[in-house]
């Protein structure tokens, strides 16, 4: 920890190393480092201290039902519900198969890849009534604990299946009917442990969390290694992780309406963008953010105070999820603008967002990032009602699908709210069966829908009412162009080339070239003519078109 003199200040140690809190009370700065960057950070001759609170976990304190010594990995898993342990790794591992395997017809469990020290997995289940059938379904995700010591989520998200699962069973069940909702009518991606490494971190027998540290195996901060829209890739000066390339791989592979990822530190919501200020540039679907995060933060604290009630199976916490950061601009006790909080570069929330469409926010649960056992299904049944509706709000908004008039095919379409849309705040269709989600704060809108090659469609005047679905239909689109023939690149400077191809009246093309090989392709839109001079060529290198 160490003083700066303003917020503003802030800003300076961003890409240092990573800021776990800030506190504008005091102007004190809570952050973490690995050793290269703590080495860096020590030459400005900052004064500093060292919190043992932050660094050291008490055994006897934390594991205050299940004692460290009576754990083994030879007996089978031991998990009661709701979780009021941390399991060993073992146990996690094999309930999460056995959630599968108690109830084959709702639910998958599987991994999407191993993590870097390759001995764990990155473990999801997916629940849905037809878990085996790709349906026009709404893709929720939940993740926690990609920060490997921010760990009141990891147990939270095992309960959730569990109660889920449960409560769908029971049809005389008081919350039945909300749940029967979500596994009908959305597919439900659960992941409760996004880094256990980190968690593990020093358990030769992956049977201990009180080594957990943030980083993962490589003591890299995995929250600020993804690409990012405002600083560029690899920010943070490190190769992408292997578990960040397993969930680049899985958003790519999948388009998530909704995520919530789940951290520890402190306790609110927070939500994109978290590497600019909102006088820079604003999400788009900044007041639908808002309004999900005052109705989450709302119903914790609603849970919270309820425990003070006689006969309550959790303890009263007065005080919980009513941080904020961001009072400066948003007044909302347990709700904050992610930069206007601190910022942060190569985070996941805002890859989510600006690359995936997916409107992820990031919830911190606890003020203590490890809590004793003996509070862990307090945490739950503050947060329980929050969770479901969280992911009841992925139900919500307009929706519909887009084919080919011609052939009746999906088509890979984008969906723009007219004036509305930026920073990657669209949608676009799941090319499986052409449907589309799109979550938005009630209102009267232009929708426009367009694909390449096809002509564009605009719905106009579509009105939506807060926690509603409005189903737009079938839009069929009809193609308008065909593939441009006899491209050709012609005067091929040491630096420049001139492309040009059979023109297409009343049409405008996109034109992409890379070098031969390389991952990234740079894009030209909406060109009218059919030749076109490009610059900033390498000269020496060849090149591909499309």
């Amino acid at each position: 920890t160490f003083q700066v003199n303003n917020h503003k200040d802030v800003e300076q140690f961003s890409r240092d190393f990573s800021i776990v809190n800030f506190d504008p009370k005091t102007n004190t700065v809570i952050a973490w480092a690995n050793e290269q960057q703590f080495r860096t950070f020590e030459d400005k001759n900052i004064p500093f201290q060292v919190p043992v609170e932050e660094n050291e976990v008490d055994e006897t304190l934390i594991y205050d039902v299940r004692p460290l010594h009576e754990r083994n990995l030879r007996r089978p898993a031991t998990l009661t519900f709701p979780v009021n342990s941390y399991p060993t790794y073992a146990e996690y591992a094999t309930h999460m198969q056995y959630f599968e395997d108690s109830h084959p017809t709702l639910v998958e469990t599987f991994s999407i890849g191993s993590t870097g020290q390759g001995d764990k997995e990155l473990l999801f289940v997916k629940i849905s009534d037809n878990v085996g059938t790709d349906e026009q379904e709404p893709k929720l995700m939940l993740t926690s604990s990609m920060h490997g010591d921010e760990i009141a989520g990891y147990p939270m998200m095992l309960t959730l299946i569990d109660y889920i699962l449960t409560v769908y069973a029971d049809t005389g069940h008081a919350d039945h009917a909300r749940v029967k909702n979500l596994v009908e009518n959305a597919e439900l991606w659960i992941n409760p442990s996004a880094n256990p490494d980190g968690t593990y971190h020093n358990s030769a027998s992956n049977t201990s969390v009180t080594s957990a540290r943030r980083g993962n195996g490589n003591n890299i901060d995995l929250n600020r290694n993804y690409p990012d829209n405002v600083a560029g890739p690899h920010d943070d000066g490190y190769a992408y992780q292997t578990e960040t390339l397993a969930f680049m791989a899985l958003a790519d592979s999948n388009h998530f309406v909704i995520s919530a990822n789940f951290h520890g530190g402190t306790e609110l919501v927070n939500y994109p963008f978290d590497n600019a200020y909102v006088s820079q540039y604003t999400h788009p679907d900044g007041d639908w953010f808002e309004h999900i995060g005052v109705e989450y933060a709302t119903h914790t604290q609603t849970d919270a105070n309820a425990g003070s009630t006689a006969g309550a199976p959790y303890l009263y916490k007065a005080s919980y999820m009513t941080d904020d950061d961001d009072s400066n601009v948003y007044p909302s006790p347990g709700v904050t603008h992610g930069a206007e909080w601190y910022r942060v570069y190569g985070g996941r929330q805002d890859y989510m967002n600006f690359y995936h469409q997916c409107r992820e926010i990031t919830i911190e649960l606890s003020d203590q990032k490890i809590l004793q056992e003996s509070r862990l299904d307090d945490y739950w049944y503050y947060n329980r009602d929050a969770l479901l509706d969280f992911l009841t709000q992925g139900t919500y908004g307009f929706r519909g699908t887009v084919v080919d008039d011609t052939t009746g095919n999906p088509i890979d379409a984008t969906i723009t709210v007219v004036g509305h849309d930026n920073y990657g705040s669209h949608t676009i269709t799941d090319i499986s069966h052409g449907d589309y989600y799109r979550p938005i704060k009630a209102g009267t809108y232009d929708i426009l829908i367009e694909a390449p090659c096809y002509q564009s469609v605009t719905l106009t005047n579509q009105t939506i009412s807060d926690y509603s679905t409005v189903n737009l239909g079938e839009t069929r689109l009809n193609p308008g162009a065909a593939v441009p023939t006899g491209g050709n690149a012609s005067a091929v400077g040491s630096t420049t080339a001139t492309i040009d191809w059979n023109p297409q009246t009343g049409n405008t093309f996109d034109f992409r070239y890379r070098e031969v090989g390389a991952p990234t392709w740079t894009t030209i839109t909406g060109l009218t003519p059919n030749t076109y001079d490009i610059t900033g060529l390498t000269v020496g290198l060849n090149y591909e078109a499309q």
